[in-house]
C-alpha cells in the first residue's frame, strides 16, 4: 500500500511540475498568440509546398528557405509597391503647400540655430518664448508623441512579423518530428493517433486550398483590372492594379462579405472622383460591375466549390469557424476558429461515441 502510495504522489508531482511548465510556456506565448496561430495557418498552407520542395532538395533548411522565399518574396513586392505609392503621395501632399504652410513656425527656430543661441530654441519650444513659441512647441511636442506612437505600432508588427517566420521555420523543417515524438508519447494509441493524423490532414487541406484560392484571386483580379484599364478609352480606371488585386486576394478570408470589403470602398472612392472631378461617370459603374460579376461571382461559383469539393469537411462549418473565431477572438481569430471546428468535429466522429459507449455500458 505504501509503494502504490508513493507511486502515486510521484504521478501527482510530476502532474504538477507538467502544468506549471505548460501554464509557463501558455503565458509567455499568450502576447503573441496572433504570430503563433498566423505560422500554424501558414504553416498548414504551406507545407505541401515544402514537402514537394524537399523531395527534390533533401535538404530540410534549404527547403524551408525556398517555401519562404516562395511566400514571403510576393508578398515583400506587395508591401514594397504599396510603400511606393504612399511615398509618392506623401510626396504629392508636402509639394502642395503643406511645408509652406509650417514655414511660419519652422523660421524663428532656424534664425535661432543660425545664430547659435540654442537656449532661445529651449524656451521656445517648452513655451517660454511668446505665443508663437508655445504654440509650436505645443505642435513639434504632439508630433513627436504621434510619431513615437507610430514607431512604437511598426515595431510592434515587425517583432510579431520576425516571431511568426521563426515559428513558421520551426514547424516546416521539424514539425514531423512532433508528430513522431506525440504517437510515440502516447504509445501509439490507435484512437489517439488518428484522431491526431485526421485533425492534421484536414487542417492541411482546408487551409491550403484557402491559400490557392486567395492566390488565384489576386493573380486574376490584377490581370482582368490590367486589361481593364488598356481597354479604357480615356484614362486607367485603376490606378494600382496589382495592389488592389492582392488586397482583394486576402479580402478573401474574411467571412461573408469577402472581397467586397475592399472592392466597394473603391467603387465608392471613384464615384466621389466623378463627382468632384472630371473623372468619367461610367468609370466607378464599369468597375463596380466587372468587380461583382468577373472577379467576384463568377470565381466563386467555379473556383471554390471545386477547392471545396476537396475538403472532407463541410464547407459551412468551416465558413462559420473563420466567422465565429473572428468575432470571438479578433483577427487572429480568423486561422483559430477552422482549427477549433476541425479538431471539434473529427472528436465528435472519432471520439465522442465511444465516450458515450463507455459510459452508457457502465
Amino acid at each position: 500500500m505504501s509503494v502504490m502510495g508513493d507511486h502515486d504522489a510521484e504521478n501527482v508531482l510530476w502532474a504538477a511540475i507538467g502544468i506549471a511548465l505548460a501554464a509557463l510556456v501558455g503565458i509567455a506565448l499568450y502576447s503573441y498568440i496572433g504570430a503563433l496561430v498566423s505560422a500554424i495557418f501558414i504553416y498548414y498552407a504551406v507545407r505541401p509546398i515544402y514537402r514537394r520542395i524537399e523531395a527534390y532538395i533533401e535538404h530540410p533548411n534549404v527547403a524551408v528557405a525556398l517555401t519562404l522565399l516562395v511566400l514571403v518574396v510576393p508578398l515583400l513586392l506587395v508591401v514594397g509597391y504599396a510603400g511606393f505609392l504612399l511615398l509618392n503621395e506623401v510626396d504629392r501632399l508636402l509639394s502642395g503647400g503643406v511645408l509652406s504652410a509650417l514655414r511660419p513656425y519652422v523660421q524663428p527656430y532656424l534664425e535661432y540655430a543660425r545664430q547659435g543661441e540654442i537656449q532661445q530654441i529651449r524656451d521656445a519650444l517648452t513655451g517660454q518664448g511668446g505665443l508663437q513659441g508655445a504654440t509650436a512647441g505645443a505642435a513639434l511636442r504632439d508630433l513627436a508623441t504621434r510619431f513615437a506612437g507610430v514607431v512604437g505600432v511598426l515595431l510592434g508588427l515587425l517583432t510579431r512579423t520576425v516571431l511568426m517566420l521563426i515559428f513558421l521555420f520551426y514547424l516546416l523543417r521539424d514539425g514531423h518530428k512532433l508528430r513522431n515524438w506525440f504517437v510515440e508519447a502516447v504509445d501509439r494509441d490507435d484512437r489517439i493517433v488518428s484522431f491526431v493524423v485526421g485533425v492534421d490532414d484536414d487542417l492541411e487541406t482546408v487551409f491550403f486550398n484557402n491559400l490557392a484560392f486567395i492566390v488565384f484571386t489576386a493573380i486574376q483580379a490584377s490581370i482582368i483590372y490590367f486589361g481593364f484599364n488598356l481597354i479604357a478609352p480615356t484614362r486607367a480606371v485603376v490606378g494600382t492594379p496589382v495592389l488592389l488585386g492582392a488586397l482583394i486576394g486576402i479580402g478573401t478570408l474574411i467571412p461573408v462579405v469577402g472581397m467586397k470589403i475592399v472592392y466597394l470602398p473603391y467603387a465608392v472612392y471613384l464615384g466621389a472622383l466623378a463627382v468632384t472631378t472630371a473623372t468619367p461617370v461610367w468609370h466607378p459603374v464599369a468597375f463596380l460591375a466587372v468587380s461583382a460579376v468577373i472577379v467576384d461571382t463568377i470565381p466563386d461559383i467555379v473556383i471554390r466549390p471545386y477547392l471545396s469539393g476537396r475538403n472532407t469537411l463541410h464547407i459551412g462549418l468551416v465558413m462559420l469557424g473563420y466567422f465565429l473565431g473572428a468575432l470571438t477572438f479578433g483577427w487572429w481569430g480568423l486561422f483559430f476558429g477552422p482549427i477549433v471546428v476541425v479538431a471539434a468535429v473529427h472528436f465528435g466522429e472519432d471520439v465522442f461515441p465511444w465516450l458515450a459507449s463507455e459510459y452508457l455500458q457502465r
